[in-house]
């Protein structure tokens, strides 16, 4: 080969590769994929429904089915819907048979929604239901806002009668069961909305109640809880861990707790997201329970892809996937839940999307997750040589294997990955940044259990693995 020919063959070959963005400059990064190390299983993920989610129009069944892949709905059981002060008795069917459940608006509407994604369903769907405050008159206040509920034996069994009748009707009237029942939202907080404050021996009392009663009633939905705001590695974890250190004190009110569950909240039950050795904390202390841990509330990101609260702390489109990535990796949640799709209005902080928009860059990122990873997936080993990235990869079972990777760089990076312990082929990328939406990317073929990938700069890339 004569020296121009290979001075010119040089030059082609870097200008290829500053062309691609693999520049020789660019320090690749390693990413190890092994599934040999396995963690937790994922139940799902999805959002509640509230009074104004946009239920009646077919968009909304759609888009939360088969596009976002939704495989949880959250649902508020409505005081309103047991219209009348009256006195239950022993007889389940006679109690269910008190409730307005066709009536009422809007949990018929949520009701027949719960029905229709169940029908719907990619795979599978569970239905989780919050409890924001009993009847009034089970309360100290005789107001759903506020107040403590009443701790006599009588009204205990009211309370346990109540949710029974409530779970036992909801499937008798949408054809749907619930999978599993939170007997409080939020449980320290007097709000002036439909809210109830419980000490920590206090929902133990209305754990046991009602545990009992659906022991008795033959009812399988899960109790799951206690549900409060969010783990912030201090107080706020500390508030989390008085109740479940109380069930723990009972060995009876420990046997009907199913599962653990959580907000997301940074503590003040509005700001986004935790970290990751907050939730690494939270986790730490509830491991050797036994039991699976949900998040089940989550909000506050702000609608472009790249913002900053005025500490500095990333709140933007991005964030949503950091804080999914920081539960799931660090906090070993089984199920991430945020707090609403679609309110009827513009997409805000409180939402993924509005005016049923799937181009919303927070409904996007949210979608790596839920789309990708499906009920039954286990989250499988990652390692990476950058700090910066945030990786995590689950194995469906179906034998696909999602890997979502976060380059907050405001630069590109050229990753190898290694698969360990995987019989892969074919790789799809799906790509989000300001211009991408979860857009497929020109598929990869996998050589010798690897292959190489561009991460764009400050993009959200999930890996469709298959054989």
């Amino acid at each position: 080969m004569s020296s121009s020919t290979l001075i010119l063959r040089t030059l082609v070959v870097s200008f290829l590769l500053v062309a691609t963005g693999w520049s020789q400059t660019t320090q690749p990064v390693s990413i190890s994929v092994n599934n040999a190390t396995r963690f937790q299983t994922i139940q799902g993920f999805g959002t509640a429904l509230f009074s104004e989610s946009p239920v009646w129009d077919t968009r909304y069944l759609q888009e939360y089915t088969k596009d976002l892949g939704a495989s949880i709905l959250r649902i508020p059981l409505n005081p309103d819907i047991l219209p009348n002060q009256v006195t239950l008795g022993p007889d389940l069917q006679s109690n269910v048979n008190l409730f307005n459940f066709m009536g009422n608006y809007p949990q018929t509407n949520w009701g027949v929604f719960a029905n229709q994604a169940v029908g719907a369903k990619l795979d599978q769907m569970k239905l989780i239901a919050s409890i924001w405050s009993p009847p009034p008159w089970m309360k100290t206040t005789n107001n759903q806002n506020g107040g403590y509920l009443i701790q006599t034996p009588d009204n205990l069994t009211q309370f346990a009668r109540y949710v029974a009748a409530y779970v036992k009707g909801f499937q008798q009237s949408y054809g749907v069961p619930l999978y599993g029942v939170s007997i409080q939202n939020e449980l320290r907080f007097w709000q002036p909305y439909p809210s109830t404050v419980y000490s920590p021996s206090d929902y133990v009392n209305a754990l046991k109640a009602v545990g009992a009663e659906f022991a008795r009633d033959g009812i399988t939905t899960k109790l799951i809880g206690p549900e409060d705001v969010g783990v912030d590695g201090g107080d706020i974890t500390a508030a989390q861990m008085s109740y479940i250190n109380a069930i723990k004190a009972d060995p009876i009110a420990k046997g009907y707790l199913d599962t653990y569950i959580i907000h997301g909240y940074s503590g003040n039950g509005v700001s986004p997201g935790s970290s990751e050795a907050n939730w690494a904390d939270y986790w730490n202390k509830i491991a050797a329970d036994g039991k699976q841990s949900w998040m089940t509330e989550t909000s506050g990101e702000q609608t472009p892809w790249i913002h900053f609260d005025s500490n500095g702390h990333p709140d933007g489109a991005l964030s949503v996937a950091l804080n999914m990535h920081q539960a799931l990796a660090y906090g070993n949640v089984n199920a991430y839940v945020y707090w609403q799709m679609d309110d009827g209005k513009a997409e805000t902080q409180n939402t993924l999307e509005g005016g049923f928009d799937t181009t919303s860059l927070k409904y996007n990122a949210a979608k790596h997750y839920m789309k990708f990873i499906r009920p039954g997936a286990v989250r499988i080993g990652t390692t990476t040589s950058r700090a910066g990235l945030k990786v995590s990869a689950f194995r469906n079972s179906d034998g696909s294997t999602a890997v979502v990777v976060l380059n907050s760089a405001h630069s590109r990076q050229v990753a190898t990955f290694s698969l360990r312990r995987l019989k892969t082929a074919h790789v799809t990328p799906y790509l989000t940044d300001t211009t991408h939406q979860v857009t497929p990317q020109r598929p990869i073929t996998v050589q010798k259990s690897a292959f190489t990938a561009i991460l764009p700069p400050r993009s959200l890339v999930s890996y469709d693995i298959r054989s």
